[in-house]
């Protein structure tokens, strides 16, 4: 993260607002369709949702909520970018450091993935999990289908289990094309150009963007921490 030169009122605030925040309520579903033939349920919490759940706590301490989304050109291609940032009365502000990927082609599925990448970025902040266990019924050949998914509305179900943090998405294995046995965080070292590609392609499936989500964000996290340490 980044902070303003001076922050200690900005860092005091956070830390108080932190301590009140309770789990978001979750606000979208995601029906899994078991390999017996059975279906059942869980939530998750939305951008809204996450909003709702954390407006009135930074109210209280002063603290504005500001996401900035914008476009750039990258070495592949035009990227969609989102930064967060906590701004305090006192003028203090910390923030994100930008969380990039290759931008949709339509604009529709492009406000889509500024969303989920508001979402991602937003949640990495405030240090809250969105998502709610899923009991590992998908290692067992269930499939998901989220009810909710504007940014991969061209994706396909999967028989992958969602995962639950960026370890568990850098295990997951293609099953197709010329990388097929390769898991996404041997393709993170060595075709980061494929991972892009995924990512971007409108028939990669929902976990496999989900999870290549979750890696960047983990990513941005560690570098973000390291640069902290760097300048301690």
């Amino acid at each position: 993260m980044i902070f303003s030169g001076s922050n200690s009122e900005v860092s005091a605030a956070i830390a108080k607002a932190w301590s009140q925040i309770e789990t978001p309520k979750h606000n979208a579903t995601v029906k899994v369709n078991t390999k017996s033939g059975g279906s059942y349920s869980f939530d998750y919490t939305d951008l809204n949702g996450i909003f709702e759940a954390v407006r009135e706590v930074y109210k209280e301490h002063g603290i504005a909520i500001v996401q900035n989304s914008y476009t750039e050109i990258g070495q592949n291609g035009l990227l969609a970018c989102v930064e967060t940032m906590f701004l305090h009365s006192s003028g203090e502000w910390v923030k994100s450091y930008a969380l990039k990927f290759p931008a949709a082609g339509g604009m529709q599925d492009f406000g889509g993935q500024i969303t989920y990448m508001k979402r991602y970025s937003l949640s990495a902040m405030l240090g809250i999990a969105t998502e709610k266990d899923d009991d590992a019924n998908g290692a067992s050949g269930n499939t998901y289908d989220y009810s909710k998914s504007n940014s991969n509305s061209g994706g396909q179900r999967s028989s992958v289990p969602m995962p639950k943090d960026a370890k568990e998405a850098g295990a997951i294995a293609l099953s197709f094309g010329k990388h097929k046995g390769k898991t996404l965080s041997q393709l993170w070292r060595e075709d980061n150009q494929y991972i892009m590609w995924l990512a971007e392609n409108e028939k990669t499936d929902n976990v496999i963007k989900e999870a290549i989500g979750m890696m960047q964000v983990a990513a941005a996290q560690k570098q973000a921490q390291q640069k902290m340490e760097q300048g301690a």
